[in-house]
C-alpha cells in the first residue's frame, strides 16, 4: 500500500513537471511573434513568468500528488488546501517582483538611450528593490488573512515593540536614509568610478538598504555602511560627465628640437586615444613646455579620455610610444645626474 501511494505521488509530481515543459514550448512560440513586436518589453516579460511556471507545476505535482496518493499531510489545524493557497500567493509575489523588475529595468534603460545618460539607474534600481518587499509584504498580510490571523492586534504589538525595536536597530535605520538621501541626489550612481577620502578607488557595484558595494578595479569588493559612506568625500569621475581631462609627463634633454619634440608627442597621443577609440572630436593633445629642471626639461602632454578608469592603461600606453618613438627620432630622455664641482 506504502508502495502505491509514493508510485501515485511520484506520477502526479513528474506529469505535471513534463506538463511545464510543454508550457514553455508554448511560451516560447509566443515569444517568436512577440519578438516581431515594435518592443522588446513583451519579450522580457515573457521570459520572466517562464520560472513561476515551472515552479506553478511542481507546486501543482506536489498538491495533487499528495490529494491522490492518500499521503495524510497536515500542520495543526491546517491541512492540503491551505498549504496550496499559501504557496500559490508566494509564487504569485515572486511571479509580479520578477515582472515589476523586467518592466523598471526596460524603463531605466529607455531612459538611458534617451538622455544618454545612466544618472537614473541606480533610482530605478533601488525602487524596485522597495517595490518587491512591498509585494511581498502584501503577500504576507494575505497569507496571515488566510490563515484567519487578526492581523489588527498583530499590528497594535508591533507598534508598540517598535520604539524599542528602532532604538536596537538605529544604526541600520542610519543605513537606510542614508541609502535613501544617496539615491535621490542623484550625485552618486551606481556603476560610476569614484575615489573614497582614503584614496582607493572603484566603481559603485551596489547601493543597498545597508551598505554601499565598491569594486575596485583589482576585482576587490569593499563594502561600506551607507551611513560611512555619505559622511566622507567621495570624488566622482563620471558625474556631471565621465569624460575628463589627464595628461602624460616627460623629460627631454635641454638641447633637443622642441619644435619636433612638439610634434611627436601629440603624434603619439593621437595614436593612442584612436587606437583606444577614444573620442577625437575637439581632443588636439595641448602640449606644455611645464617646468625646466635640473637634468632634464619637462613636457607635459593634456588631453581627453572617455572614462577615469581608462587612465592608467591610457597613461601606460603613451609612455610606451613615447619610449619606442623618442628612440627612433633621436629624443634624448636625460637620467637624473648631479655635477659635482670641486
Amino acid at each position: 500500500m506504502a508502495i502505491e501511494k509514493l508510485i501515485t505521488f511520484i506520477f502526479y509530481l513528474a506529469a505535471f513537471y513534463v506538463a511545464s515543459f510543454v508550457v514553455t514550448i508554448l511560451i516560447n512560440i509566443i515569444g517568436r511573434f512577440a519578438s516581431k513586436t515594435k518592443t522588446d518589453l513583451d519579450d522580457k516579460i515573457i521570459k520572466a513568468i517562464k520560472l513561476p511556471i515551472r515552479y506553478l507545476a511542481i507546486i501543482l505535482g506536489l498538491f495533487y500528488g499528495v490529494k491522490y496518493s492518500g499521503i495524510n499531510f497536515s500542520i495543526g489545524r491546517y491541512g492540503l488546501n491551505d498549504a496550496l493557497r499559501i504557496l500559490i500567493i508566494i509564487l504569485i509575489a515572486f511571479a509580479i517582483s520578477r515582472i515589476i523588475k523586467v518592466i523598471m529595468g526596460w524603463v531605466a534603460n529607455k531612459k538611458r538611450k534617451e538622455t544618454k545618460s545612466r544618472g537614473g539607474d541606480t533610482l530605478f534600481i533601488f525602487f524596485r528593490k522597495i517595490i518587491s518587499v512591498t509585494v511581498y509584504l502584501v503577500a504576507l498580510v494575505i497569507i496571515l488573512g488566510q490563515l484567519d490571523i487578526e492581523i489588527g492586534p498583530l499590528l497594535a504589538g508591533l507598534g508598540v515593540a517598535g520604539i524599542a525595536i528602532a532604538l536596537g536597530l538605529q544604526k541600520t535605520l542610519e543605513n537606510l536614509f542614508a541609502a535613501v538621501f544617496l539615491v535621490l541626489d542623484k550625485t552618486i550612481n551606481i556603476g560610476d568610478y569614484v575615489e573614497l577620502s582614503g584614496g582607493t578607488r572603484g566603481h559603485i557595484a551596489d547601493i543597498s538598504w545597508r551598505a554601499t558595494t565598491i569594486t575596485t578595479l583589482g576585482e576587490n569588493t569593499i563594502i561600506i555602511p551607507n551611513s560611512d559612506f555619505v559622511n566622507q568625500t567621495v570624488t566622482s569621475f563620471d558625474w556631471p560627465a565621465s569624460q575628463q581631462y589627464m595628461s602624460v609627463t616627460v623629460g627631454i634633454a635641454y638641447d633637443s628640437d622642441f619644435a619636433k619634440v612638439e610634434k611627436v608627442l601629440e603624434k603619439i597621443v593621437k595614436f593612442v586615444l584612436q587606437k583606444e577609440k577614444i573620442k577625437l572630436e575637439e581632443n588636439d593633445p595641448i602640449i606644455r613646455f611645464d617646468e625646466l629642471g635640473d637634468s632634464a626639461v619637462t613636457v607635459k602632454a593634456i588631453f581627453k579620455v572617455d572614462r577615469a578608469a581608462d587612465e592608467n592603461k591610457i597613461r601606460g600606453m603613451v609612455n610606451r610610444e613615447i619610449l619606442i618613438n623618442f628612440a627612433k627620432e633621436k629624443i634624448n630622455i636625460p637620467f637624473p645626474q648631479i655635477v659635482v664641482h670641486k
